[in-house]
């Protein structure tokens, strides 16, 4: 499986896709360019979804393969979003719950990177406590009537669908009340405004005002939502594509010293040392939590130290890449001829809150740690 995607993205077509990306990331200005040919040259051999059944465009493959798939990505410095959100979000989710229309209308022109999902879950006021949020989706004699915000929505500019959490009221409990609804993102009432930030690919604020779906635009149950949605975050909270973006990182940091015919005082060099052997401690961390997924017995702890210490990690190596080899202005061979660190210094802020803030994950540590499981600031101390 790792031969057959690294074939693929060392074509000279990908390679030459990469490059003009890192090249806009080095503008600073509008929105990371889509992967568009990597992604439909892997589709087109089944590669971007191996882990799906033939029939929707994958090869049958397991959890293994699309975690190879994934950390290949990171490997190879693509813009991973857009299969985060589309395979693994969306995607899982269809395969999951959806109807065999859903499936037959969506899953194959996913697999084959012909179609981008938006994720269309945070809000202004729902992050990390995300069954907090409060859109809304009310039942009408046509369908469905959709009204709320959603933010920090990733490869929205690319997306033509997305898979909306909104709330149906009626059960009584913030999370048995969460749905999951498919929303295309050119309907009448959809809004998307672009948030300005630091990280290379734009995030967007979307507006939903009276948006009008069908009855079949609902994933699942009415209420399946919650359970939908931690299900999804499976594979992603492996850590494998942030411990991919460790590993690349350091090897194009020390790559850009040698560039520059520099060597490191003794502390910096000390510190490399440290880094290159935590990110192979770490990436084993991720592949065993990728285990429990391929054998179906995922442990939420493993998981939590994965996901937390590759990005905290990966966070780590780009602001080595920023200490030694200097802003851009002055950072001269280092960033000219290695534009994708200077991408490395612009995402890495943001991988500490993706697939769940640090903060979250500590807490999940601490109360398994604490054997009672739980917020273990709610329990008594004796």
């Amino acid at each position: 499986m790792r031969t057959r995607v690294r074939a693929v993205l060392d074509s000279p077509r990908v390679r030459a896709e990469s490059a003009t990306i890192w090249a806009a990331a080095g503008t600073g200005t509008g929105d990371l360019p889509h992967a568009d040919a990597t992604y439909r040259a892997l589709g087109g051999a089944g590669l971007l979804a191996p882990h799906w059944p033939r029939a929707y465009g994958g090869l049958d493959a397991d959890s293994y393969a699309s975690a190879t798939v994934a950390e290949e990505l990171a490997l190879h410095g693509v813009p991973d979003s857009a299969r985060v959100n589309t395979v693994d979000n969306a995607g899982a989710t269809l395969l999951a719950a959806g109807t065999p229309e859903q499936r037959a209308r969506h899953l194959p022109a996913m697999a084959r990177g012909e179609r981008v999902f938006a994720v269309l879950y945070t809000e202004p006021e729902a992050g990390s406590d995300l069954a907090a949020l409060t859109t809304e989706a009310h039942p009408t004699r046509h369908g469905w009537l959709l009204n709320g915000v959603k933010s920090w929505n990733a490869r929205t500019s690319s997306a033509t669908f997305g898979i909306c959490a909104a709330r149906t009221p009626g059960a009584g409990n913030r999370y048995a009340e969460i749905s999951l609804f498919i929303v295309p993102l050119r309907a009448p009432g959809v809004h998307v405004e672009p948030i300005a930030t630091i990280n290379p690919e734009l995030f967007f604020h979307v507006r939903l005002d009276d948006v009008a779906l069908p009855p079949d635009a609902l994933v699942g149950r009415p209420g399946q939502g919650w359970a939908l949605l931690s299900r999804a975050l499976g594979l992603e909270r492996t850590g494998i594509c942030f411990a991919g973006r460790a590993v690349r990182w350091l090897d194009r940091l020390i790559a850009a010293l040698r560039a520059q015919d520099r060597l490191p005082a003794a502390e910096a060099r000390h510190e490399l040392r440290r880094l290159d052997a935590e990110v192979r401690s770490c990436r084993l961390l991720a592949w065993r939590a990728v285990r429990d997924v391929a054998e179906q017995r995922p442990d939420a702890s493993t998981a939590a130290a994965a996901k937390w210490w590759a990005s905290e990690l990966a966070q780590r190596v780009a602001r080595s890449a920023w200490e030694l080899l200097g802003p851009p202005p002055a950072a001269g061979v280092g960033h000219a001829q290695f534009p994708d660190l200077l991408l490395a210094v612009r995402e890495a802020p943001g991988l500490t809150l993706a697939a769940g803030a640090s903060e979250v994950l500590l807490n999940t540590l601490a109360a398994d740690l604490l054997d009672g499981g739980g917020d273990p600031w709610e329990r008594e101390v004796s």
